[in-house]
């Protein structure tokens, strides 16, 4: 099952930590930051896949994986995750189905709350307002995407879509790409 082998995936991630930074950079402190985030949702999604709840695991599992794409983007990581197996076509099953609906439905919503609540924290012409403006189309796409697939009702790639969105903004928000304008409490910060 995809989420099974997206999990292996990811968390061979973890196995080999990224390559060390100078100690006393910023940019070590947010790569370290950014990993650290992406291992507790690796662990949650873990814990939810052992008591049988594969619609949070999923979330889970896409968040880590935006967070790290992230950081693949800042150049803190040098690999990227498998996030293109979450595309894939799975049965999550009859019994999850109103579970998985309401999530995706919700996170849709959520995703394009904090969309609209987080801007560029650097001034127009510089490098990180640029980034900003990069991280927020990169979560726009997938807001897009995930609307998409609920329309079409495959709400197991909506809720990816949008938990993988959510953690580029989420990871943008730490290392001062974005700053948030409104509703702070939709971030993970």
């Amino acid at each position: 099952m995809k989420i099974d082998r997206f999990r292996n995936e990811l968390g061979s991630l973890f196995h080999d930590h990224p390559e060390d930074l100078p100690e006393s950079t910023l940019l070590n402190r947010a790569r370290d930051e950014i990993f650290g985030l992406a291992g507790c949702y690796l662990d949650d999604g873990d814990h939810f896949l052992s008591v049988g709840d594969r619609v949070n695991a999923l979330a889970s599992f896409a968040y880590a994986s935006g967070l790290i794409d992230t950081g693949l983007f800042l150049g803190l990581f040098d690999r990227r995750s498998p996030c293109s197996i979450l595309l894939e076509e799975e049965d999550l099953g009859p019994d999850l189905f109103e579970h998985l609906h309401e999530k995706a439905i919700r996170y849709g919503r959520l995703l394009e709350s904090a969309h609209s609540a987080c801007q560029p924290s650097a001034e127009p012409g510089i490098s990180w307002y640029d980034g900003g403006v990069c991280v927020r189309a990169v979560a726009g796409t997938y807001l897009a995407g995930g609307t998409w697939f609920l329309g079409a009702d495959r709400y197991n790639n909506a809720l990816s879509c949008f938990s993988y969105g959510h953690g580029w903004l989420d990871a943008a928000l730490r290392v001062g790409l974005l700053r948030i304008t409104s509703d702070r409490e939709l971030f993970a910060i």
